[in-house]
């Protein structure tokens, strides 16, 4: 949405040239100091920020330089405050398309221009109405807060995004690369216990990768023992599994024959299919991460 914001002057000001963002901030103008720090938080374009000055009834550019002029011993007559509003009106009305009003500007000045601007259909909000002035520097670091928070649960769900696209094939070398980068920041997406299940189930798999490779460590050794013409080896090259080996129609003979090599390769079978158990549980967890980044 196009939206400007017209900022009003501070009381106390500096001695010396300055833009207006500037110009105006000082240490006893808490309230104006809190308002351009909320603009700022929320990136609204400089260019469309405006200063509202009772000197000679100016709007002042957010970077325009501003000469030192003197403090008003009196608040504005009504009559010069509905003048400088009609002015401000028409300052809004050259604008194509009329943009949304943002009024950071006391009664003064925000009751004529509410007034004028309900009267030709404009949007606007005035911030802070009805707070009272002791209290607005307060109303707006709630606001500052509020803005920041909603920053940071953007920036959240943007990494949650991300997160998720890095789960691509439900590995364990993704579930490592997952822990590896994103377990200090898993309590802010949300996946605490989904990191922590996903810890535990990566430890086991690959425990059980340690256990298949020194069973099959064991068989190749025991088949280098007893296979010396490498007959058993040329008969196994099929079996991936104990079925394929309990399927074979001369399982009994290669059984009888290469007793000790048989035994460590139902061992490392069993291992095995240990393993992939454990590998399809890593599958598992990093689907129910990747469901639990959506919410």
């Amino acid at each position: 949405m196009n939206r400007i914001a017209f900022i009003t002057e501070s009381s106390t000001r500096h001695e010396n040239p300055l833009p207006a963002n500037q110009f105006y901030q000082s240490p006893r103008s808490r309230w104006v100091n809190a308002v351009i720090q909320y603009m700022e938080v929320r990136k609204f374009p400089t260019e469309c920020i405006f200063f509202l000055s009772f000197q000679g009834q100016r709007i002042v550019g957010y970077d325009e330089i501003v000469e030192p002029y003197p403090r008003q011993k009196w608040h504005p007559r009504r009559s010069d405050c509905e003048m400088f509003a009609v002015k401000i009106l028409a300052f809004v009305l050259q604008m194509t398309p009329a943009p949304f009003v943002e009024i950071h500007a006391g009664r003064t000045i925000s009751d004529p221009l509410k007034r004028l601007f309900q009267q030709h259909g404009l949007e606007f909000r005035v911030y802070g109405d009805g707070v009272p002035l002791g209290i607005k520097p307060g109303w707006y670091e709630g606001m500052i807060e509020e803005e920041l928070n909603q920053r940071r649960m953007k920036e959240i769900e943007r990494e949650k995004l991300h997160v998720s696209s890095l789960i691509r094939f439900q590995t364990p070398q993704e579930a490592s690369g997952i822990i590896e980068q994103f377990e200090g920041r898993a309590h802010l997406y949300g996946i605490e216990a989904n990191m922590e299940e996903l810890k535990r189930l990566l430890g086991c798999y690959r425990q059980k990768c340690k256990d298949a490779k020194k069973a099959c460590t064991e068989f190749e050794n025991a088949m280098g023992e007893e296979d010396t013409l490498g007959e058993l080896y040329s008969n196994l090259q099929s079996v991936q599994s104990l079925a394929d080996l309990h399927a074979r129609c001369d399982f009994e003979g290669l059984k009888n024959r290469f007793g000790a090599s048989i035994a460590k390769l139902r061992l490392y079978l069993i291992k095995h299919n240990y393993e992939l158990m454990a590998e399809n549980n890593v599958f598992a967890a990093l689907q129910r991460m990747q469901i639990a980044l959506l919410k």
